[in-house]
């Protein structure tokens, strides 16, 4: 698991997510890598928290659909994602259950709305229509006054981080490396750095 956070209305979406990748099995660190990625055709914004390489492998899938916009791409996406998710874990021979979240973030040219849908493992990737605000996993208390996503977003992610430390290493979720975001908007999407953790360059 990872850091996910994200704002969304009706016009905009701000993306935010760690970097550390660690093993499915033992919570050891693999690697760092990018757990958000842009399709400009879709202006689609597609997460992952879980599985360390299964939004990659869902990345190539959505990117060979024919599907226009999000909501095209909601229809194709539960039996797609159960398809995979079947697959993947056969794949790698995961012994202990696994689970995984996916979530796509995008711009609809049929009503000019942001719209976000979530796909969990445990819920057979049934679609489940996000609402409008802020979203955190994990979970983590707010700052106190006004929220500044970007401004906000390092320290939100060091709380995260502290709080996932004191819970067994089997059921927590491992923040790390660097903390990059997305600005999603009817125009495009920019991405940028927010910043890095403190034991970044060690671990």
């Amino acid at each position: 698991m990872s850091s996910l956070i994200f704002y969304t209305d009706e016009r905009q979406a701000l993306v935010a997510s760690d970097t550390l990748v660690v093993s499915a099995e033992n919570g050891e660190p693999l690697y760092f890598a990018s757990k958000t990625i842009y399709l400009p055709h879709l202006k689609t914004i597609i997460a992952s928290r879980g599985l360390p390489r299964f939004i990659e492998q869902w990345f190539c899938i959505v990117n060979q659909m024919s599907a226009r916009d999000i909501h095209d791409l909601n229809e194709y996406s539960p039996g797609n994602l159960i398809k995979l998710f079947d697959w993947f874990i056969s794949v790698n021979g995961y012994e202990s259950p696994q689970e995984t979240t996916v979530y796509h973030i995008g711009f609809s040219e049929k009503d000019n709305m942001i719209h976000s849908f979530a796909y969990s493992s445990s819920h057979a990737f049934d679609p489940e229509p996000l609402a409008y605000g802020l979203a955190i996993q994990p979970p983590c208390p707010l700052p106190e006054g006004d929220f500044r996503f970007i401004d906000h977003v390092p320290g939100l992610m060091n709380k995260q981080r502290e709080e996932q430390n004191k819970i067994d290493p089997d059921k927590r979720s491992y923040i790390g490396g660097e903390i990059y975001g997305m600005y999603l908007t009817a125009d495009g999407c920019n991405a940028f750095k927010l910043g890095a953790f403190n034991d970044f360059p060690a671990v």
